[in-house]
């Protein structure tokens, strides 16, 4: 009886400390994935903005966009602004001003560069890299033709 009672207790150390030793192996085995799953990522959209796409000297219609931020959580809370006003600001901008997207002519490879683009530049304003990703809800060229009220000259 003595014998049967000194395997239990043994088996139930065994057990606990294999358990226990389990644990913390895992806990140091992967610390990369512990502190990726710490990284808290936001999303933000933006506001939708219309901007006009000037061509030969007029109006020739506006695009209207709206976008999709990422942000780093833990960067947003040290920051004293809005991230959406510099990407907003920086989509006018780019979709303005056209040089590397022409959207008069545009290609499926443009909006890659577009998206790109825009969180390359809001964060070398920002002087911090808090935007991850920008992607682009909505992208809409209406023609100035199309337009409820324009003339039709």
């Amino acid at each position: 009886m003595m014998k049967l009672l000194l395997v239990g207790i043994w088996a139930s150390i065994v057990s606990l400390g294999a358990a226990f030793g389990m644990l913390e192996w895992k806990k140091l085995s992967d610390p990369a994935k512990t502190s990726e799953a710490e990284t808290k990522i936001e999303e933000f959209r933006t506001k939708a903005i219309n901007v006009p796409i000037i061509g030969a000297g007029t109006i020739q219609g506006y695009m209207v966009a709206q976008f999709v931020f990422t942000v780093d959580a833990d960067a947003l809370k040290k920051m004293q602004v809005n991230p959406e006003i510099y990407v907003l600001d920086e989509a006018f901008k780019t979709i303005y001003a056209g040089e590397q997207v022409n959207f008069q002519n545009m290609k499926k490879q443009d909006l890659p560069l577009l998206a790109k683009k825009l969180g390359e530049n809001v964060n070398k304003r920002l002087g911090i890299e808090i935007v991850q990703d920008v992607l682009i809800d909505q992208l809409s060229y209406i023609p100035k033709k199309d337009l409820r009220g324009a003339s039709r000259s």
